[in-house]
């Protein structure tokens, strides 16, 4: 009896190892990290609003998930690809981050996408807008939940291409973003009748934009399209009204015109511009509410952003399908981010398709002029309301490596 009653005690021990082992691994926090642009180009599109988003998130939740504490913790990636990649290594290995949020460079998005695929964690890009995040870069754990450059191209095309307006002209920044949005909007131009006369390449971070407009102007065409977004734009279209290209009658139209632009540009200056979102403060009245509390967070309470707004959005679906998952597991959380309805202050009933690609109706806006709106962040208003299965790209043709 004694080597049975020795071998007994023998596998007790190893079980006992074994299990505090599993027990060391599991996280003893769930922990969110955002990467972002904290001083860059694109710190007043996405940023601190971004940082004070998904806090709020969170405390919305109650601060914990599978009774856990949850924790924020804060990086830059410089706009580098690099840089971001040796972050969010670094956070998965040694400080047990499970998920990154934020990403507003596309290049970054897309390497971060394999390493969390690699890890078995979560991306969610809420501030990215490259299509091919649900494209040839989808991974089975990264999620899309801001408007991406095939529903903002398609969106706006369409919408100007019926007034009538053919001949187009890009002025475009000069990475994956840029490029991807000015060749998905040329396929749709050509392919109602249009033509791209030309275009001119910006360094993402550009401030002088004279050689690049001087090009667009000389071009003659209807529409000079600003294939960029955030400082970058803010800088093209205050050198496009230098320039005094409207009055030339060239229409300067911006694919990403966000809250920030019209704040940076002026309400005045902007009025009458059309543009695309999927979200903005003065959407609803429940975007209006979460938009005031996110801004009374933010230095100069400065409105969020649609990065921003989604940014909340997406914290708060992750938490929720932490718990429906039990485990913190990569792919179970993707598996119930996917199958959960998306509830919050902003959507009722959406949902995040197979590839990742968070499903949303999205609105072609004009900027009201600042007498017409009723609240300092009511900026925008509709004019019609395109739904998510016909602005965004067809799951059938993003061609994403894991769907069959």
């Amino acid at each position: 009896m004694k080597p049975i009653r020795w071998l007994l005690l023998g596998a007790a021990i190893v079980l006992a190892i074994h299990g505090a082992a599993i027990a060391d691994e599991t996280p003893s926090v769930v922990k969110i990290g955002i990467l972002d642009d904290l001083t860059g180009p694109y710190s007043l599109a996405s940023g601190v609003g971004t940082v004070e988003a998904v806090k709020l998130a969170v405390a919305d939740y109650g601060g914990k998930a599978l009774g856990k504490p949850v924790e924020v913790v804060v990086a830059t990636d410089q706009n580098k690809p690099d840089i971001a990649v040796a972050v969010v290594r670094e956070w998965l290995d040694r400080d047990k981050v499970t998920a990154v949020i934020g990403l507003p460079n596309s290049a970054s998005a897309l390497a971060v996408g394999k390493v969390v695929q690699d890890a078995d964690s979560v991306a969610m890009a809420t501030a990215s807008a490259t299509s091919d995040l649900t494209g040839k870069g989808c991974t089975p754990n990264s999620t899309h939940w801001f408007m991406d450059t095939y529903a903002s191209a398609n969106s706006l095309t369409h919408g100007l291409m019926a007034q009538g307006l053919k001949s187009w002209f890009f002025i475009t920044v000069d990475y994956n973003f840029g490029l991807t949005l000015q060749a998905e909007a040329s396929r749709m131009i050509t392919a109602q009748g249009g033509t791209v006369l030309g275009s001119a390449k910006h360094p993402l971070g550009e401030t002088d934009f004279s050689s690049a407009l001087l090009t667009a102007q000389s071009s003659k065409a209807q529409v000079i399209a600003m294939a960029n977004a955030a400082a970058d734009l803010d800088n093209g279209i205050k050198g496009s009204q230098e320039f005094r290209l409207e009055q030339g009658g060239q229409h300067v139209a911006a694919f990403f015109l966000n809250i920030s632009d019209i704040v940076a540009v002026g309400q005045k200056e902007l009025q009458g511009a059309i543009g695309v979102a999927a979200v903005y403060p003065g959407m609803n009245p429940g975007t209006l509410t979460l938009s005031h509390r996110i801004a009374d967070r933010i230095p100069g309470k400065r409105p969020p952003t649609a990065q921003n707004l989604t940014a909340y959005e997406a914290a708060l679906h992750y938490l929720k399908a932490v718990d429906a998952a039990g485990t913190t597991e990569g792919r179970a959380v993707m598996a119930k981010m996917k199958s959960l309805p998306v509830n919050d202050p902003i959507t009722q009933n959406g949902s995040v398709r197979e590839d990742g690609r968070f499903m949303r109706d999205v609105t072609v806006f004009r900027v009201k002029p600042p007498a017409a709106s009723k609240d300092p962040f009511d900026f925008l208003e509709p004019i019609r309301v395109i739904p998510a299965q016909q602005a965004f790209r067809p799951l059938a043709e993003g061609g994403c490596p894991f769907i069959k």
